[in-house]
């Protein structure tokens, strides 16, 4: 067993249209930075590998949201103990310990600057969250924050995962 926790990946990016509209030409700025793959999967996206390595994962997504602008999502991959990829979705998954009211709900997300979804299927103690800011979060940032919440029992990013065959 692996004791390497998730990270994210430096040089590996989901970026994700904010309007069903936004079209694959926008990515054609990239072209010479970055290879782009469309992504498979139940949200529409492409795999954005950055030819030149960034430092961190935040340097990364600066560069290809300047690059792209506000069209777009740019969310940094995850890796996880396995060294498998997993593709963010641009929500955010919290789960709180009791059945949260819809006032609760909405009090975490006006605290984070989110737009409250929806609740999970299975559990009303789970939530899905989405940035209200759109393209300017680095979602990271976000989630960083919300671990510190003593309201909030845990908070993933809801993802893809990547297999190969």
């Amino acid at each position: 067993m692996s004791s390497i926790p998730e990270h994210l990946s430096p040089g590996l990016f989901v970026v994700r249209p904010l309007a069903a509209t936004a079209k694959a030409n926008g990515l054609a700025r990239l072209e010479g930075k970055a290879s782009v793959k469309p992504l498979g999967g139940r949200t529409p996206g492409w795999v954005v590998k950055l030819n030149k390595l960034p430092k961190t994962a935040r340097a990364g997504w600066s560069s290809l949201h300047r690059l792209l602008g506000a069209g777009y999502l740019v969310l940094p991959a995850i890796v996880d103990e396995a060294g498998q990829y997993r593709y963010p979705t641009g929500l955010l998954s919290l789960r709180f310990e009791a059945d949260a009211s819809e006032q609760a709900l909405q009090s975490v997300a006006d605290t984070y600057g989110l737009e409250f979804v929806g609740r999970a299927k299975f559990t009303r103690q789970q939530a899905l969250f989405r940035p209200a800011d759109g393209s300017d979060v680095f979602l990271p940032d976000v989630s960083g924050k919300i671990e510190h919440d003593a309201k909030v029992e845990a908070v993933w990013f809801d993802a893809e995962s990547a297999y190969s065959r």
